[in-house]
């Protein structure tokens, strides 16, 4: 390629040109700054030109064209053209307009503050400037002005603000945006606003505040909590408002409250710590003060709910560990005040408190406290503390130097396992009992004793629960396991068939510090007392187990399927226990009656006394129980050969079987268990199927309600057994193609879990659909998941059936679109079941979500429509639910 030469002339003229004026210029600029010396160098650049213009009228001036850039300590301004006023120490900045629209916008920065606008002005001796038409980010918003004024100490005035999270062009209106006559942005950390009022584009909207204010520095710090408002059976609230203090780097906390119109009050503290390789945890109290209806209505309901909730992890070493996961929570919390749906459908509460501590040689030690409470009937069993210790395997008699020819008592191995426990059982009665025993308030209501209440009062444990006894019971339990296992490796008739053979006994030991007696009483109720003292309750049993593993192989070939490989793996094993429930034990007393006399069974044979155990955990009957099963695996080999040559092959499993029972030689009747029949398949990786079946090989008696000793087992009735259970259960999922978005424009899903997320925003509890970062980063288009049950129960003639079929799908229609719902049919009953259709949509600046639950327990819908910025999610939305299970819900902005 060839240059003209007037190219480099003129180039060379324009060099020339440049360092001329910039020599000219420099007494002009040390004569400017003859009053005040600078306290650094002023650094300018233009890709262009520089042209001085010298008047002593105006004043002197220079002007940069062409990507111009002037630089004073940490100020830059850059624009298309920047004035140099030398003796008014200022520097002006604009672009350059074309048709195409404005080239070279002008750019203030300071401090890691950003300005951009279409004028700019600064005064390099005040630290002070002026931006026209600015323009500004932080985090997920923008601020525009009609002027900005930059003050020396980086303070902002702001006149004609307006904020939004919309990231449009400047001279693009935003579909919403909070505009105030002035702002204030001060030491690039708050912006605080006089009277700010909502536009949808350049709409105002009847919401308006007397003042605002916003975080404007990045990362974590103390701050406001924006509240989240609306309309529910308690009133007008405005809810999850309060403070967030950023303690430290380690610890957080934050306090949310909520206030309702008709009295209620609500107040959630929470706290957080983490110390990376030591410990970590989070602490959550909810309280709610609820107050429902009018407060002349009779029928005014006043109540309290509590959660408390601790999750706490230490390590001390890495032999020592404490964890925590407290969960005090009341029914009345998890069934009106939570949004969750895990929480109103919850059965069960349960908390846990561990410390372990390993030793050498495999022993460990434990101390812990557990508690669970079932919410339907406020029963509660609590255990602390509870102290365990525990042996690994142990080999005693196993030589150091090893072998491959080893004793039969090398192979001897033990384990021990001991746990002391303090038990507590707090089973209440029922509000028809309370009433009947005459625990009743002024108002004739049951007296509601909370449980732990009654663990350190005896005289309201006995009214709760009705008992005289036992409030705390303290058990210790012992447990040796011993085995010897060792392998035939060649058996007759069968030649090099490994025979796996495993001996086995096992010990127990319990303590109690107290025991039973019972007496049966006139009127046919059983009168318990307890016994103090100590017993020990002793049990053992001994076995063998024995098993092998034979395969089979067919040669069959279908297309690239080669070989079918049968894997049988038969067991057998044989156990002994004695009846521990008879007189020669201790562990059993007969029964006796107001006489003193012993009161006879009338379920066994003869004039046999009836029996019961003084403590728990009596194992009675005889047992020599012959256990019996055999397990099958079906697989074959695909060989692919790839375009390189290489061999690509692999094992597929086709299915399993598997069969099992026993035989107890000791009983006197019905001496075969049930016969358990299983087997399961996967066809083509995607469709599973589970069967599981029990069989009974006795038959019913002729009316049907019992089982006889009679085999069911006919060869001339081709019967075998007689089915019981049935369960066929399968599932299949569909994918359709990856559709991948290059931009994530959705705010909702942080990288990182907000401290507190505010509830659901409507009820039923429901994320926000864009709220997986898979939606914007690489999502199926769609996906169908399919489901089905069916169930037989026929323990006597009385036959049982259940047939259900479950679906759920989750399509992108378009990358802003997605649907996602489940639904599912009862055959038996012919109707519907759990039923939920989620809607969305995603918006440039907004979400749009749409849920129904049709019918049930939880019947509702809701519509949420909210900005995308996490900030103000909660305060600008439009919510309208409606539910079944809270009717004064009407919603509302």
């Amino acid at each position: 390629m060839t240059r003209n030469r007037n190219d480099h002339f003129s180039s060379a003229w324009l060099i020339q040109t440049v360092t001329v004026c910039l020599l000219t210029a420099l007494p002009y600029i040390a004569e400017a700054q003859e009053g005040e010396p600078l306290d650094a160098p002023i650094k300018f650049s233009a890709r262009d030109s520089l042209v001085l213009h010298f008047d002593s009228e105006s004043g002197d001036r220079g002007t940069l064209a062409g990507n111009a850039s002037v630089s004073y300590e940490a100020v830059t301004l850059s624009a298309y053209f920047v004035d140099l006023l030398l003796e008014q120490d200022e520097l002006a900045a604009y672009g350059l307009a074309t048709d195409s629209g404005l080239v070279g916008t002008p750019i203030f920065s300071e401090g890691g503050e950003t300005l951009t606008g279409s004028q700019l002005a600064y005064n390099i001796g005040t630290g002070r400037g002026r931006v026209t038409a600015a323009r500004t980010q932080f985090e997920e918003g923008f601020i525009q002005a009609g002027i900005a004024k930059v003050r020396e100490d980086s303070t902002i005035f702001i006149q004609d603000g307006l904020y939004t999270t919309c990231n449009c062009a400047p001279d693009e209106t935003p579909s919403y945006s909070l505009r105030a006559r002035r702002m204030k942005i001060v030491d690039q950390k708050w912006v605080y606003t006089g009277p700010i009022q909502l536009y949808i584009f350049n709409i105002p909207m009847p919401l308006w505040l007397p003042f605002g204010f916003l975080p404007y520095q990045e990362g974590r710090r103390s701050g406001l909590l924006a509240p989240e408002y609306g309309e529910d059976e308690r009133g007008f609230f405005l809810r999850n408002w309060g403070w967030y203090f950023a303690l430290s780097d380690r610890m957080d906390a934050q306090i949310r409250l909520g206030l309702w119109t008709k009295g209620s009050w609500q107040a959630n503290p929470s706290f957080r710590y983490n110390r990376r390789d030591a410990f970590s945890g989070n602490l959550n109290v909810d309280y709610l003060q609820e107050r429902s209806g009018e407060r002349d209505d009779p029928d005014l309901v006043k109540r309290r709910s509590l959660s408390f909730r601790w999750n706490h992890n230490q390590t001390f070493s890495p032999k020592s560990r404490l964890s925590a996961n407290v969960n005090l929570t009341s029914s009345t919390y998890l069934r009106t005040v939570s949004n969750q749906y895990s929480d109103n459908v919850r059965q069960s509460i349960g908390s846990s408190i561990q410390f372990n501590r390993t030793f050498r040689g495999g022993r460990s030690i434990s101390l812990s406290m557990r508690q669970r409470q079932v919410v339907s009937t406020g029963s509660v069993d609590l255990t602390f503390p509870q102290l365990s210790f525990s042996q690994s395997t142990k080999t005693p008699f196993k030589r150091e130097a090893g072998g491959r020819n080893q004793r039969w008592y090398e192979r001897l191995q033990y384990s021990i396992t001991s746990r002391m426990n303090n038990q507590y059982e707090f089973r209440p009665l029922s509000d028809e009992e309370l009433i009947a025993n005459g625990d009743t308030l002024a108002n004739g209501q049951p007296v509601d004793y909370p449980w732990y209440e009654a663990l350190f009062n005896e005289e309201k444990y006995q009214a709760a629960t009705g008992k005289t006894d036992g409030r705390i019971r303290f058990t210790a339990q012992h447990r040796i396991p011993i085995a010897a296992p060792f392998a035939i490796r060649r058996i007759p008739l069968l030649g090099s068939v490994r025979l796996n053979l495993a001996p086995n006994a096992n010990y127990t030991e319990e303590w109690f510090v107290t025991s039973e007696r019972r007496q049966l009483k006139a009127d046919g109720s059983t009168e318990t007392t307890a016994e103090q003292g100590f017993f020990a309750l002793r049990q053992f049993n001994a076995g063998v187990s024995a098993n092998t593993t034979i395969y089979g192989l067919f040669p069959v070939k279908l297309g690239t399927y080669e070989g079918l490989r049968h894997t049988v793996r038969p067991r057998l094993g044989f156990s002994y226990r004695p009846d521990f429930g008879s007189d020669a034990w201790g562990y059993t007393r007969p029964l006796l009656d107001e006489t003193g006399q012993p009161v006879a069974d009338t379920l066994a044979t003869g004039i046999v006394p009836r029996r019961y155990s003084i403590v728990s955990g009596v194992q009675t009957g005889l047992q020599k129980a012959l256990s019996f099963g055999i397990d099958n695996t079906f697989e074959t080999k695909q060989v692919q050969i790839d375009s390189t040559g290489s061999d690509q092959t692999r094992v597929l499993k086709l299915f399993t079987v598997n069969l099992s029972s026993s035989y107890n030689l000791a009983a006197d009747s019905l001496r075969m268990a049930p016969i358990r029949i299983s087997a399961r398949t996967n066809i083509l990786g995607k469709f599973n199927i589970n069967f599981s079946s029990t069989f009974s090989p006795y038959k019913l008696s002729t009316d049907g309600r019992r089982i006889t000793n009679d085999y069911v087992f006919s060869l001339r009735d081709f019967a075998i057994a007689r089915l019981t259970q049935l369960s066929v259960r399968g599932s299949m999922q569909l994918r359709g193609n990856v559709r991948t978005r290059t931009e994530d424009t959705s705010t909702l899903a942080p990288t990182m879990p907000q401290f507190g997320t505010s509830p659901p925003p409507f009820t039923g509890g429901t994320n926000n659909l864009f709220s997986s970062p898979g939606m914007t980063g690489g999502m199926q288009s769609w996906s169908l998941n399919l489901s089905f049950v069916y169930q037989i129960s026929r323990p006597q003639l009385v036959l049982r059936r259940s047939a259900t079929i479950n679906t759920g799908f989750n399509f992108t229609l378009t990358p802003t679109w997605r649907v996602q719902g489940q639904t599912g049919y009862d055959f038996e009953r012919k109707q519907l079941v759990t039923t939920t259709l989620n809607l969305a949509k995603e918006f440039e600046c907004w979400n749009m979500s749409f849920r129904w639950i049709p019918f049930g327990a939880f019947q509702s819908w809701g519509f949420n429509l909210h900005v995308k910025s996490g900030r103000l999610a909660e305060f600008l939305r439009f919510q309208q639910p409606r539910a079944d299970r809270n009717r004064g819900f009407r919603g509302g902005i």
